[in-house]
């Protein structure tokens, strides 16, 4: 049974439909053209301070975005910046019916003759070093699992994430073709010695096709419902960090396009339409165990437990507060 929470209630009933519009029209805008050009500042003086690295112009480090940021879902005042440190080294996985001994002399790898855990450490210091040199070292924080961030100077820099990490190579057999593939992404070895895949490029490419067959709804329904969450993180319904903004984009981007598309919708029905979906997805045991991220490669669930909890309250909680 779905548990009642009356804050978030509150929040439907102080709200009429003709409000709930308004403020889903401010909801769904993009950073402002000031936000977006300090965003821009600091990403390219990170790019300028590793470019004079010597250590990473050897080792031919790319700095490059991601997160919010890069896909065009941050909101208004939510302007700080996701980059990636990505080293050229790969890392290989194979796919359960893979021969990874055949695969790898097929596909031609070879071995740089370092140890990850080694360049891993090495790539790192030398992120935060060099960035310390930048903009001092109290404004470096490497405590962190994975990201090294620079804190925010406000009406200057926004705060900057930079996630060291490799290449990423996922070799499958490809039946049709009768032949291995790969599908490329990056490999994050945090602090712990734990490795975490991503694929940053899908994402990106996956939500602008979103977009486009969404008549531009997507984007604005991700940035309608982040803006929602952190409502509700104001009035303690949730955590701080209980629902994080790819969660809610890879739960969006679940949503069949028909759901966007319906004309007679305004913004609060259509808003209403997907969070609907959206929870009946999530309490659907056959979809939740098909559900996948926004990259349309990791399972959403799958690699996370806590991520179907937190999706189920998080549903729950925007229906509650938009229809109470």
């Amino acid at each position: 049974m779905q548990q009642r929470n009356y804050l978030a209630e509150a929040l439907a009933q102080a709200r009429t439909r003709q409000s709930w519009n308004e403020r889903l029209e401010h909801w769904e805008r993009p950073a402002s053209d000031s936000e977006e050009a300090m965003i821009e500042r600091a990403a390219r003086m990170v790019r300028n301070v590793m470019s004079r690295n010597v250590w990473s112009i050897g080792e031919r480090i790319q700095i490059e975005p991601q997160g919010s940021y890069y896909n065009n879902t941050n909101v208004r005042r939510e302007s700080d910046i996701d980059l990636r440190a990505t080293h050229p080294d790969i890392l290989i996985q194979y796919a359960p019916n893979v021969v990874p001994q055949a695969a790898y002399y097929v596909l031609g790898y070879g071995s740089s003759g370092k140890a990850f855990v080694d360049t891993a450490a090495r790539l790192r210091r030398e992120v935060a070093d060099e960035l310390g040199r930048e903009f001092g070292i109290l404004n470096i924080d490497a405590s962190g699992k994975k990201a090294i961030k620079v804190k925010a100077v406000p009406g200057s820099r926004p705060p900057v994430d930079v996630v060291p990490c490799f290449r990423l190579h996922y070799v499958f057999w490809n039946t049709n073709a009768q032949q291995y593939g790969t599908v490329q992404g990056i490999a994050i070895l945090d602090r712990d010695l734990n490795w975490t895949s991503s694929y940053p490029d899908q994402h990106h490419a996956r939500g602008i096709d979103k977009r486009a067959r969404t008549q531009l709804r997507f984007k604005k329904i991700v940035r309608m419902l982040k803006r929602l969450r952190d409502e509700l993180i104001q009035t303690s319904a949730l955590g701080p960090k209980e629902v994080p903004s790819f969660l809610i984009e890879s739960l969006v981007h679940g949503v069949e396009d028909q759901y966007f598309l319906v004309e007679q919708d305004d913004r609060y029905d259509r808003l209403l339409r997907i969070v609907r979906r959206m929870g009946a997805q999530v309490h659907d045991q056959a979809c939740y165990n098909a559900a996948l991220e926004i990259n349309g490669i990791n399972s959403l669930f799958g690699a996370d437990p806590t991520r179907l909890a937190s999706a189920q309250k998080f549903t729950n909680l925007a229906l509650q507060s938009t229809y109470g």
